[in-house]
């Protein structure tokens, strides 16, 4: 007498991932109003936009991992800035699979604030972007 069900073949517990669209409210920076719905490029450059412009745990809106840490390094030697921007950069993106890889660093710095821009390499292309601190 069996006490276990028999196999029916279902995989009731197999993971499945599904990748959504990247469909959003396009936002035109000039006058801060939506402006169409799109996705792509212009829709990832708007993602990133917003990642580098929200401090991590400052929102309850956003969950833990989303944004950056960058708050922190404000009135640090330039020195620890440089070399902590690159990690808090590269975890502040390492959430969204969109993005493949974070390359390019360039530090410029002047008068007590560091200045960093660097290439977002996502599926779609690959965006500029910079931070100061």
């Amino acid at each position: 007498m069996k006490t276990l069900p028999e196999f029916s073949g279902a995989d009731v517990y197999k993971l499945e991932s599904k990748e959504y669209p990247t469909e959003t409210f396009l936002i035109d920076e000039s006058t801060g109003c939506i402006k169409k719905v799109g996705g792509g490029l212009p829709a990832m450059k708007q993602a990133i936009d917003i990642i580098l412009n929200v401090e991590r745990y400052q929102h309850q809106i956003f969950t833990s991992n989303f944004g950056r840490e960058l708050n922190k390094l404000i009135g640090k030697p330039p020195e620890y800035v440089t070399s902590m921007l690159k990690r808090r950069i590269r975890e502040a993106f390492s959430m969204d699979s969109r993005i493949i890889s974070v390359d390019n660093f360039i530090f410029d710095i002047n008068l007590g604030t560091v200045k960093c821009s660097f290439d977002v390499k996502t599926v779609f292309g690959t965006v500029p972007a910079e931070v100061e601190v």
